[in-house]
């Protein structure tokens, strides 16, 4: 089972991202039957989205079998953010062509994002960057990459719709090897502060906020 990297946070974080090397058809033979229901696999078309979501059911399994949670399956609350059947943990997932991550936590809202620095971020950073968040960033791809990222790791610890990037989630001033950044999250309904871990794997940056 290829998790490449287990980690566990002092604020009770834990994290697992799975390195996709097996096929489409060996990823399905190793998924149980209550994870992968026909409806389900009928409603993905595509194979590589088809491998994507084997993999991520199987990583989630993995994480909570780890941390003793009995794995029941996942449904989606009125906003489309998914949780687990039948548990107080919150998790979250990002997935890539490459990888697959899933974090934990036994009770707090989570986010995580993990993305690999392409051109397309620098064409589209004035949709999601805020001006004084482009001067800091300036044409550093890697940066970018990281901005984005935290953005999508915040959004998906707030959970709920009607998000405007460029308003609402701010990503403070970081040098490219910080392991710890800092963000917000501006609403009507909540302004809080959190920090942010990123980390490098390979070429892709991994970000999380709990």
């Amino acid at each position: 089972m290829p998790v490449i990297i287990e980690k566990t946070y002092k604020n009770q974080l834990f994290i697992a991202v799975w390195e996709i090397t097996e096929s489409h058809n060996e990823l399905q033979a190793m998924l149980p039957s209550e994870i992968l229901t026909d409806a389900e696999l009928a409603s993905i078309h595509h194979p590589q989205k088809q491998t994507e979501f084997f993999c991520s059911r199987l990583t989630i399994k993995y994480l909570a079998n780890q941390l003793g949670i009995t794995y029941l399956g996942i449904k989606k609350d009125e906003y489309g953010k998914p949780y687990l059947v039948g548990s107080d943990w919150q998790f979250s997932l990002t997935h890539t062509a490459n990888y697959i991550a899933v974090a934990m936590h036994p009770n707090k809202p989570l986010g995580i994002d993990m993305e690999k620095p392409n051109e397309t971020l620098r064409r589209i950073a004035h949709k999601f960057l805020s001006e004084t968040e482009r001067d800091a960033a300036g044409n550093d791809l890697d940066k970018l990459c990281i901005y984005w990222s935290a953005k999508e790791a915040l959004y998906k610890l707030y959970g709920k719709r009607k998000v405007i990037f460029i308003d609402n989630l701010m990503v403070y001033p970081f040098e490219k090897n910080q392991q710890v950044i800092s963000g917000r999250i501006k609403m009507s309904s909540i302004d809080e502060q959190y920090q942010l871990l990123v980390e490098k794997i390979d070429n892709y940056y991994l970000v999380t906020v709990c």
